[in-house]
C-alpha cells in the first residue's frame, strides 16, 4: 500500500474498520463449514473454528500495528489513556509538572543565553570569513600590541589574504550640545568598516569611500539607542550636528536595532561610530615605528581559510623584518596572528557558560532521576493492572509503549510550562547576567531554543520512563498477580532500581555541589582579598577632559591650563561639607574604563640596568594628584608621598609598588634611583622617591603588571577620576559633586558617581553572577537529593509495614527497627557520595580557568560537600525511620 494509500486511509477508518471485522469473521465462518463438512456438530465446529483462529482482538491490534493508521490509533488511545491517570493522581502529576518545569526551565533559560553567545553565528554575511588581528612580540612576552600605518597597509596591499581590513579605535568621548552633558562610547573605524561588516543603515546612510580622509572624516553614524534617547527617534535627525569633545560632527546615518560592535566595549554598545585615516592630525606623520593603533578586523578572501591565511602572514611578517630590521629588532621576535572573530569576541566567556550549562544539565538529571522514582514508586502500585492486562493478552511491548506514553507526556507538559515560565522571566534573567557578556542582545527564544527544550523533554521522558516501564512490564504474570494481590507493590528488582536511581541523584548532586563549593570559595577569597586601599567611606567619580582635534578649540592644551583645572577641581571637591580629602587619578583600580590606552603600558630605562636588558622592562604609568595614598589609605614603606611642589619644571619623580621594587630592584634600594619611559634618551629620567604597597589596578583577580605612579602635575592626563574619602554616601554627594564640576566647565559630563566598595562589587560581576547561580543549582539539587532519598525510605516504609509489624511482634526493638531503615539510607547515601567525589576529583581542572586562589582539588570543599550532604541524608533517612518504630504490629498485621 502506497504512503498516499495509508494518509488517504486516515479519514476512513470506520470502513476500514469494519472490513477488517468483515475478513475476520469470513475467516472463521470458512473454518466452521470445514468443520461442520468434516462431520462436527455447528456449536462443535464454530469453537474449533474460533480456538484454531486464535485472539482476534489480538489479531486485529496486530494488523492495525502493521499501518500508520493503527499506530495513530493506539497512539491516540495511550494518549487519552495517559491524560485519564494523570487526572486521577493530580498530587503526583502537579508534582512531577512543577519539578520538571524547574529543571527544564532552567536549563532553557541558560541554553538560550549559550546558544546566542557561543554557538549562533555572528549577526554578519558569511561570518567564518570574519577575523581579529593582532600584533605580538612573543620575545618581550607582549602580545595584542598597537601596529602603525604602515603595518596596516601591509595587511591590506601584501598580505594578499584580506578584502577588507579596518582599524579599530575604541574609546570615551564628550557630547556636549544636547540637554546635558553625556559620556558615549565611540570607535574610530576606516570607512570600509560597515561594508566588511555588510551592515545597513535605519535611516540616512553609511561610512564609504566619499568619507576617506586622512585625518577624522567630519561625519558620525549613531546607534539606534543614542537616536531615540537623545533624539527621540527624529527621522529629521539626518544632516544635524552633533559635538564630540567640542568638535563639530555631521549626523549622516543612524545604524538598526540589532547592529553591534563585534569586539570588546567599554560600556557594553558603542553609540558613536567615526571614521579616520589616521594619516594625519591629530594622528602623527605615518611611520613604521609609530605604532597606535590597537586593534584590527578583517574579512578573507573567499576560499582562504584562517590557516592558509595565517600562514602567509607569518611568512609577510618574517619579511617585513628582514627588510626593516631597525624598526624590528630580532630579539622582539615580531608577528601576526589572526583568530576568528567569533572566538575572539566570546572566548573569555566561554568556560563560564559553560560550567553554567553543565550545572543545569544536571539540575535536569536530578530532577528526572526524582520523576523517574515517582513514576517507579506509582507502577509499583499498578502492579494489579498491569497483570490483568497481560492475562488479558497484552504484550510487554504494549505495556512499556503505554507507560513510555505516560512518563514522554509528563515530561513533554513539565517542558512547555519550563519553557512559559522562561518566556516570562527571560528579561528578568538577563538583568542579573553581567554586562560584560558580549551578544546578550541576541538572547531570545527562537525555534532553536524551543526544539532543544522540546528534546530535552522528550529525551528525559523517554530515558527517565523507560526504566519503570520495562521493571513493570517484566514481571512474570504469576508473579505479578500474587504481587499485586498482597499489596507489596515492590520486587525485589524494582527496590534495587529504586536504590539505583538514588544513589544517581546523589552521585550528581555532589558533582554540582563541589563545583559551587570551589567558585564560592574562589569568589569568598576575592572578596577578603587585600586590595591595597581602604574602599570603605571612599566616593569615586569619572570626568574625563575633551580632547577636541583642533587645538584651538582645546581648553586644556597646554599643561598649565590641566594643572589648573585640576587644582581647582581639588579645591572645589575639599569645599563640599562632609569631604575630608580629595585626590586625582588617571586609573580608578579594578576598572577598564579605556580599552586603548597608548601610554598605559610603557618599556622602561632603569639606571643601572644595559639598554639591551631593558626591552622586557615594563610598567603601568598611574598618574596621580599628592593626597592620593591618603585618600585611599595605602601605606607607605619607604620614602615620601608626592607634594604640591612636584609639578611641571621640577625634577621628576616616582613612587612605584613593592612588585615593581621586587621585579627591578631586588638586591639594591631603590630610592634615589632614576628611570625613564620609553628608550628615547630626551626622555627625562624620575628619581624614586617612595615605594607603596600593591594596589590591585587591574583587578582582585589580576596580578597585573609592576605599577609606577607619576605626579599628575608632571605627567598631565584627560581621562580622570576624582577620589573623595567621606562619611557620606555617593547618592548624597553626587548632585554636590556634579554641580561643582560643572560650574568650571558646563561641558563636562560627571558619571559613574559611586562608592569603591561598589566599584569593588562591579569588578567582581562575572564571578559573583557564575558562583550564586551555581550555589543556587548546587542548593536545589540538594533539597532534591533529600526529598528523593527521604521519598524512597517513605515508600520503604509504608510498602514494608506488614514485614516491619511481624519484626516487632516476634521481639524486633525500635532500635532494631530504627536500625534498619536508618542503615538503608546510610549505605545509599554513602555509595552515592562516594561515587560523586571520585566524579568530581576527575573532572574538577575543567574549572581551573575559573578559580583564583583555590586549586581546583581544594580539600576544605571536597571534604564538606560529602560531610553536609551525609548529614542531609542521613536527616532526611531518619524522618521516615521514626515513622517506622512508630508502627502498632496490630494494626499493621490486619
Amino acid at each position: 500500500m502506497s504512503l498516499l494509500s495509508r494518509l488517504k486511509g486516515l479519514f476512513r477508518i470506520n470502513r476500514l474498520e469494519r472490513d477488517l471485522d468483515e475478513e475476520l469473521r469470513s475467516h472463521i465462518e470458512m473454518r466452521t463449514q470445514d468443520n461442520v463438512a468434516a462431520g462436527m456438530s455447528s456449536q462443535e465446529a464454530r469453537y474449533d473454528a474460533q480456538r484454531r483462529f486464535g485472539n482476534s482482538t489480538l489479531m486485529k491490534e496486530d494488523t492495525r500495528a502493521m499501518d500508520i493508521i493503527g499506530w495513530i490509533e493506539t497512539t491516540g488511545q495511550d494518549l487519552r489513556y495517559a491524560a485519564r491517570m494523570l487526572r486521577r493522581s493530580p498530587g503526583f502529576t502537579l508534582v512531577a509538572i512543577l519539578t520538571l518545569a524547574l529543571g527544564i526551565g532552567a536549563t532553557t533559560a541558560i541554553f538560550s543565553i549559550v546558544n546566542a553567545v557561543l554557538l549562533s553565528p555572528l549577526p554578519f554575511p558569511e561570518p567564518e570569513r570574519l577575523v581579529r588581528i593582532t600584533f605580538s612580540e612573543p620575545g618581550l612576552g607582549l602580545r595584542d600590541v598597537p601596529f602603525s600605518v604602515p603595518e596596516l597597509d601591509d595587511l591590506r596591499n601584501r598580505a594578499g589574504v584580506f578584502t577588507d581590513v579596518s582599524t579599530i579605535v575604541s574609546d570615551s568621548v564628550n557630547l556636549t550640545g544636547a540637554d546635558h552633558p553625556e559620556r558615549l562610547e565611540f570607535l574610530v573605524t576606516n570607512s570600509n568598516y560597515f561594508s566588511m561588516l555588510g551592515a545597513t543603515p535605519q535611516i540616512g546612510r553609511l561610512f564609504g569611500p566619499q568619507d576617506f580622509a586622512l585625518g577624522f572624516a567630519p561625519v558620525v553614524v549613531l546607534s539606534d539607542g543614542l537616536w531615540r534617547r537623545a533624539y527621540g527617534a527624529d527621522r529629521n535627525v539626518i544632516g544635524r550636528t552633533v559635538r564630540l569633545d567640542g568638535d563639530p560632527y555631521t549626523i549622516v546615518g543612524v545604524l538598526p536595532p540589532e547592529f553591534r560592535h563585534p569586539g570588546p566595549t567599554i560600556s557594553g554598545n558603542v553609540e558613536v561610530f567615526q571614521t579616520a585615516g589616521f594619516s594625519a592630525d591629530p594622528a602623527p606623520p605615518p611611520a613604521r615605528s609609530t605604532r597606535f593603533m590597537p586593534r584590527s578586523i578583517g574579512r578573507l578572501k573567499p576560499g582562504i581559510t584562517v590557516e592558509q591565511a595565517q600562514a602567509r602572514l607569518t611568512a609577510m611578517a618574517t619579511q617585513i623584518c628582514h627588510d626593516y630590521p631597525t624598526d624590528y629588532p630580532r630579539q622582539d621576535q615580531w608577528t601576526i596572528e589572526i583568530q576568528p572573530l567569533q572566538e575572539a569576541l566570546v572566548g573569555n566567556v566561554r568556560p563560564m557558560l559553560l560550567v553554567l550549562l553543565g550545572a543545569v544539565i544536571l539540575i535536569v538529571f536530578i530532577v528526572s532521576l526524582n520523576v523517574a522514582n515517582l513514576l517507579l514508586a506509582r507502577a509499583s502500585g499498578r502492579q494489579q493492572e498491569m497483570a490483568v492486562r497481560c492475562a488479558l493478552g497484552a504484550t510487554h511491548g504494549r505495556m512499556i509503549c503505554q507507560m513510555l506514553t505516560e512518563s514522554m507526556l509528563l515530561c513533554v507538559i513539565g517542558g512547555a510550562a519550563g519553557v512559559l515560565t522562561t518566556v516570562g522571566t527571560i528579561g528578568f534573567i538577563l538583568r542579573l547576567v553581567p554586562s560584560n557578556i558580549p551578544r546578550l542582545n541576541e538572547v531570545r527564544i527562537d525555534w532553536v531554543v524551543l526544539a532543544f527544550a522540546l528534546a530535552i523533554s522528550v529525551l528525559t521522558g523517554f530515558a527517565f520512563g523507560l526504566a519503570p516501564a520495562l521493571q513493570s512490564a517484566k514481571a512474570a504474570l504469576s508473579s505479578a498477580i500474587r504481587e499485586g494481590a498482597r499489596g507489596s507493590g515492590c520486587g525485589a528488582k524494582t527496590g534495587r532500581l529504586r536504590d539505583a536511581l538514588i544513589v544517581s541523584e546523589l552521585a550528581f548532586a555532589v558533582v554540582l555541589m563541589v563545583a559551587a563549593g570551589l567558585l564560592l570559595r574562589t569568589l569568598r577569597g576575592l572578596l577578603q582579598e587585600n586590595p591595597g586601599f581602604n574602599p570603605t567611606q571612599v566616593v569615586a567619580a569619572n570626568l574625563p577632559l575633551p580632547e577636541p582635534n583642533d587645538p584651538k578649540a582645546d581648553p586644556y592644551l597646554s599643561p598649565a591650563q590641566q594643572t589648573s583645572f585640576n587644582r581647582e577641581l581639588l579645591r572645589r571637591m575639599r569645599a563640599i561639607p562632609g569631604i575630608e580629602l580629595a585626590a586625582v587619578t588617571s586609573d580608578l583600580p579594578t576598572t577598564d574604563l579605556r580599552l586603548s590606552d597608548p601610554q598605559g603600558i610603557n618599556a622602561l630605562a632603569i639606571e643601572d640596568n644595559p639598554v639591551e636588558s631593558s626591552l622586557d622592562l615594563r610598567a603601568e604609568r598611574i598618574r596621580i594628584s599628592p593626597d592620593y595614598f591618603k585618600v585611599m589609605q595605602t601605606p607607605l614603606l619607604r620614602g615620601r608621598f608626592f607634594t604640591d611642589g612636584d609639578e611641571d619644571g621640577k625634577q621628576p619623580v616616582a613612587i612605584i609598588d613593592e612588585t615593581t621594587a621586587r621585579k627591578y630592584w631586588a638586591n639594591r634600594d631603590p630610592l634615589g634611583r632614576t628611570l625613564r619611559f620609553g628608550q628615547e634618551p630626551t626622555q627625562p629620567r624620575m628619581t624614586v622617591v617612595g615605594i607603596v604597597r600593591d594596589i590591585k589596578n587591574d583587578g582582585l583577580d589580576t596580578a597585573g603588571v609592576p605599577h609606577i605612579y607619576v605626579p599628575i602635575y608632571q605627567s598631565l592626563d584627560r581621562d580622570l577620576s576624582v577620589v573623595m574619602r567621606t562619611s557620606l554616601p555617593a547618592k548624597i554627594l553626587e548632585p554636590r559633586i556634579r554641580q561643582e564640576i560643572q560650574s568650571i566647565d558646563p561641558g563636562l559630563p560627571v558619571f559613574n558617581v559611586s562608592s569603591m566598595n561598589d566599584v569593588l562589587d562591579r569588578s567582581l560581576a562575572s564571578r559573583r553572577f557564575s558562583a550564586e547561580l551555581v550555589g543556587g543549582f548546587a542548593g536545589v539539587a540538594l533539597l532534591l537529593a533529600s526529598i528523593g532519598i527521604y521519598g524512597l525510605l517513605a515508600y520503604m516504609v509504608g510498602q514494608r509495614s506488614r514485614e516491619i509489624g511481624i519484626r516487632m511482634a516476634l521481639g524486633a526493638r525500635r532500635w532494631d527497627v530504627l536500625k534498619l531503615i536508618l542503615g538503608k539510607g546510610v549505605v545509599l547515601a554513602s555509595v552515592g557520595i562516594v561515587a560523586g567525589a571520585i566524579v568530581s576529583a576527575a573532572t574538577a581542572s575543567m574549572m581551573a580557568s575559573l578559580l583564583y586562589g583555590v586549586h581546583p582539588h581544594d580539600l576544605l570543599v571536597f571534604l564538606a560537600v560529602p560531610l553536609l550532604l551525609f548529614a542531609v541524608a542521613v536527616l532526611a533517612s531518619y524522618i521516615p525511620a521514626t515513622r517506622a518504630t512508630k508502627l502498632d504490629p496490630v494494626l499493621a498485621l490486619r
